[in-house]
């Protein structure tokens, strides 16, 4: 991980120990809370804002969320709720069920920019209707992101549930859907099981949920049909069904439309799966080589890359390239991209632009 990933990782989880068990000193104040957010609107920094916070129980926080929303300053709660955002996600990695709890306060704090009062409803423009929509089905949707980047499909559903509710036709929430569907899917493998019914059961479950991500990728692409990610999983579901023609097309497609540096790793490790799996070794080698240009620092495609040199047989580059990634700071979020479900950068990214603005 960078130092600054390694900064916040360790304040965030430093505010998941301390919430579980409180802390006698901290100041539990809706004023605090306040200038917590204040501060992370400030630096942009969530490892600095979230130090105050530190010691903090679960009902205090709650409590200043409530008091945060009864405010009915819409830019405030739209800032705390990123804050939780920033919080959960780092957190998703070391406590799925804390990073729960600060997701669901934050999906109370970007729900209350939508104003309860039905009569201040009828007086905003279509416009700023839109904007809150898309800001409210973006923050679920990285929400539920976070927690496809660790594996866990339940928790994502969750939050994936309350963004369609909100934008059904949403290309990018379908993708991530579809992503879900396609983990779960993945994960059920005939070959890791021993009796006949076991494996029987294993491969109708994976074709179960490939086939419906591949639906959702399919609707996605209806609803957007540049949308870059889902032309790219569905060439990875494709691939899985060892239809490769389509996948090849797919995957070909979507990578010659990706604009996201992330989606453009996405696409370019998937087809040098793809070109692994039909013996275009060379091939295969470009495209792991094209991942790292990348994410230089991505575990997996190094591992990758180094596979590729061995069984080409250059073992001296492989251990080359091994040697070279031990002792290097390294970022698992290439990785997680490539091999859970890929975390929401862009959304993440808009979202934060616009506290900043």
């Amino acid at each position: 991980m960078t130092a600054k990933s390694m900064r916040y990782a360790a304040a965030a989880g430093a505010l998941a120990a301390s919430t579980a068990i409180g802390h006698a000193q901290a100041v539990r104040t809706p004023e605090a809370y306040r200038a917590a957010v204040a501060m992370y609107v400030k630096t942009g920094d969530p490892a600095v804002a979230v130090k105050p916070l530190v010691g903090w129980d679960q009902k205090a926080l709650a409590d200043a969320v409530i008091e945060t929303i009864k405010s009915g300053d819409a830019g405030l709660d739209e800032a705390a709720a990123l804050l939780h955002l920033e919080i959960g996600v780092a957190v998703a990695g070391i406590s799925t069920p804390s990073s729960q709890g600060y997701l669901d306060l934050g999906s109370q704090l970007i729900d209350g920019i939508y104003p309860a009062n039905p009569e201040v409803v009828k007086n905003l423009s279509a416009e700023r209707l839109a904007e809150i929509a898309k800001v409210r089905a973006t923050w679920h949707g990285v929400a539920a992101s976070a927690f496809l980047s660790v594996n866990d499909a339940d928790r994502a559903r969750l939050f994936l549930a309350k963004a369609l509710k909100i934008t059904p036709g949403s290309a990018a929430l379908l993708t991530l859907q579809g992503t879900a569907d396609e983990i779960v899917g993945a994960g059920f493998n005939p070959d890791d099981v021993e009796s006949l019914m076991m494996k029987r059961r294993a491969s109708q479950q994976r074709t179960r949920f490939l086939l419906s991500a591949e639906q959702l990728y399919r609707r996605a692409l209806s609803a957007d049909p540049a949308y870059a990610l889902a032309q790219i999983r569905l060439g990875r579901v494709e691939f899985l069904f060892k239809n490769m023609k389509a996948a090849a097309a797919s995957l070909q497609k979507g990578s010659a439309a990706a604009e996201d540096p992330s989606h453009r790793y996405l696409a370019a490790m998937f087809m040098g799966a793809f070109l692994q799996e039909q013996r275009d070794l060379p091939g295969a080698r470009v495209q792991f080589e094209r991942a790292l240009e990348l994410a230089p620092r991505s575990q997996n495609a190094i591992v990758a890359l180094a596979y590729v040199e061995l069984i080409s047989g250059r073992p001296d580059r492989s251990q080359a390239l091994a040697r070279g990634y031990l002792g290097t700071p390294n970022s698992d979020d290439a990785w997680w991209a490539f091999k859970n479900g890929t975390l929401d950068h862009a959304g993440l990214r808009w979202l934060r632009q616009r506290i900043r603005k």
